[in-house]
């Protein structure tokens, strides 16, 4: 083998070794990344601390980090939403207080509102959770990120018996070695 070839093989093994040493340390092969995820109105009724954020850890944890702050007590709440994954949007309006209810059905959404403090039905009593280090593990749904890997964006209006809130988000779910073979080819 001459020394150009064992050149381009060694710069190639190490080029898939970085590839792989990412794609080992996201989870399933994804990371997120978030753009914004804030209030969309001063007087919110329901307010998230400024620097809330969401990170997917590699090990599949994700944490949430911020605050959530209700200025009065809540007995009722209809919530008024549009989420998009890149070109496929789906809006609609749903009783806040009856999905918490319904909520009930599904361990899982259960388990992440009890990791996280948060209420499990109606009324919310006025006060503020943090959430600063409480992990939601979600390795078990990495064999489906696929299919929510993409530009994902949100908003929801809520009106409640105290007044309303609206909130809103933009992330992308990324392929990491898509990312980086993108890089490689464009750029």
């Amino acid at each position: 083998m001459n020394a150009s070839m064992t050149t381009a093989v060694l710069i190639s093994t190490i080029v898939v070794l970085i590839l792989h040493a990412k794609i080992a340390r996201c989870c399933g092969g994804y990371e997120l990344e978030i753009d914004y995820i804030r209030n969309c109105d001063s007087d919110n009724i329901v307010e998230l601390s400024e620097k809330f954020n969401v990170v997917l850890k590699p090990n599949c944890q994700v944490y949430i980090n911020g605050c959530i702050t209700a200025h009065a007590n809540i007995t009722s709440a209809t919530v008024e939403f549009t989420v998009q994954k890149d070109l496929i949007k789906l809006s609609g309006k749903k009783d806040g207080c009856k999905q918490l209810d319904d909520a009930k059905s599904s361990s899982d959404i259960q388990m992440g509102l009890e990791i996280l403090g948060l209420p499990k039905s109606c009324p919310i009593n006025k006060g503020t959770v943090c959430f600063g280090n409480k992990p939601i593990n979600v390795s078990k749904y990495k064999l489906r990120m696929n299919v929510l890997a993409g530009h994902l964006k949100g908003k929801s209006v809520t009106t409640t018996n105290a007044g309303k809130t609206c909130m809103e988000f933009s992330a992308k779910l990324v392929n990491v070695l898509m990312k980086a073979i993108g890089r490689g080819v464009i750029g």
